[in-house]
């Protein structure tokens, strides 16, 4: 396997600073051109090896290629102007000093990809936000420090909190003629396995995330004049919320039909199918991350198997898949859980709530809007063993919205602590209404999200729209 090697320039103080000349005459003229000497730059050339390949952030890649493909001869020029160039970056068609790669959105598996190839090590320089994520996956395998005799008082940390991560220890250290430290840490060994653990974790966690994704409806009932909408946002790599559109014809499920799409869906109805219900599910299982994953996905099969198997009313399903959680997890865990199914010809929405928020349907009449709250039905699902639920029922007109969320969205909270509300949400959907289905879920969350002013997000969100 290929090693990658970061080597960066830094202050007495932390600071990284990579700036060019008056003239733009990138290297000369910058912070560290007083500390430059010849055994400096000998050394330099030596940690590059007499190959390498680079990897580069985007700002650095552009700053570099101004310099080196016209600089005058030298090994160093020589050698990076025919290293391969890893460039992380959305704009591969603007790059012009190579040979390059272009690397995406994907940064972790796609270094992983290029350590595991054959070829010479890699070297990152310059960029230091690209250098903290290599470390927090595990993915460099040396540090080289080159520390100048100068504080520079402000500017970026080369690390956050001034020191590097656990897990690298001092291999070596040398001072130079000019003043310039020059530091060697070198990943610890036993260290290092816990990163590589790390690291499998973390594909482990990714794997779970798309497994989670594909339980969400990959394709949306087609449902004449009917335009859905929903899409769930977990607050980590997987989540527990839940959302489920089925359709359901003589009491079995069948095959949605749109074409595969994304986690991000919506479908216009336009032309009938046959469909005799629409379920329409969404939930909150207690708790975050694994845990409730799984739970997430008990919950999926079990609303699934009951819809398959059409005994009951609504009431008696959701009394089935209550058991079901029940005996499926601990007895501190629970969901709560919102199900309806909607009759596809008279319009008519039965639906039970355990103990979810309830949904709201928003109407327009006489110019003003009613708001009908979906809240009875009985208690959270999972946490009583003998809880009993009660089907209710209301009609849909023609122009109706349904909006069903989970607290996640309603709850979302700024740098103070204040929260969205439901109360925020409804009014935002009021005010878009004219807005097709999931062009509304789309406002709602960006709504959401300014509010919240860039504060963290600390629940899973889910919306589901219907508008009819």
């Amino acid at each position: 396997m290929r090693k990658l090697k970061i080597i960066e320039h830094i202050s007495l103080d932390g600071v990284i600073q990579m700036t060019s000349g008056p003239e733009g005459d990138f290297p000369y003229g910058d912070w560290t051109a007083p500390y430059r000497s010849p055994a400096g730059l000998k050394i330099v050339n030596e940690m590059y090896g007499k190959t390498c390949d680079v990897l580069f952030g985007r700002r650095t890649y552009d700053l570099l290629a101004s310099f080196w493909p016209k600089a005058p001869k030298s090994p160093m020029a020589d050698r990076l102007n025919a290293a391969t160039k890893y460039v992380v970056t959305h704009r591969p068609e603007s790059l012009e000093w190579g040979p390059f790669e272009a690397i995406g959105s994907d940064l972790v598996d796609n270094v992983r990809r290029i350590k595991a190839r054959n070829g010479p090590d890699l070297v990152v320089t310059g960029s230091s936000t690209l250098t903290s994520e290599l470390l927090d996956h595990g993915l460099a395998d040396e540090v080289v420090l080159l520390v100048n005799p100068i504080v520079l008082g402000k500017g970026k940390r080369f690390f956050e909190g001034g020191s590097l991560p656990r897990g690298f220890a001092l291999g070596s250290t040398r001072a130079l003629p000019s003043g310039i430290l020059v530091n060697v840490y070198k990943l610890i060994p036993t260290l290092a396995e816990e990163a590589v653990s790390r690291a499998k974790l973390e594909r482990e966690f990714e794997i779970a995330r798309e497994v989670q994704e594909r339980l969400f409806p990959q394709t949306f009932p087609n449902v004449a004049g009917v335009e859905m909408a929903a899409h769930c946002r977990p607050a980590q790599a997987v989540g527990g919320d839940y959302y489920d559109l089925i359709d359901i014809r003589d009491g079995s499920l069948a095959e949605a039909g749109h074409a595969h799409g994304e986690n991000i869906s919506s479908a216009s109805g336009t032309t009938a199918h046959g469909c005799d219900r629409l379920g329409i599910a969404i939930g909150d299982i207690s708790g975050k991350g694994m845990s409730a994953a799984l739970l997430m996905a008990s919950l999926h099969a079990s609303l699934r198997g009951q819809v398959l198997s059409g005994a009951g009313d609504l009431g008696t399903k959701m009394a089935n898949v209550n058991r079901l959680l029940y005996d499926a997890s601990d007895s501190d865990r629970y969901a709560t859980f919102f199900y309806a199914e909607l009759d596809c010809a008279s319009r008519t929405l039965h639906y039970v709530n355990g103990g979810h928020n309830p949904p709201a349907v928003l109407r327009k009449e006489d110019g003003a809007w009613r708001v009908f709250r979906l809240g009875d039905g009985g208690p959270v699902i999972g946490l009583l063993a003998g809880a009993v639920y009660k089907e209710q029922m209301l009609h849909l007109l023609p122009g109706d919205i349904l909006l069903a969320f989970t607290d996640g969205i309603s709850e979302a909270m700024n740098a103070s602590e204040d929260e969205w509300g439901e109360g925020r949400m409804i009014a935002e959907a009021q005010a878009h209404a004219d807005l097709n289905a999931e062009e509304l879920l789309q406002r709602l969350f960006r709504a959401a999200d300014a509010f919240a002013a860039g504060a963290p997000q600390h629940d899973d969100m889910t919306i589901v729209v219907l508008r009819l």
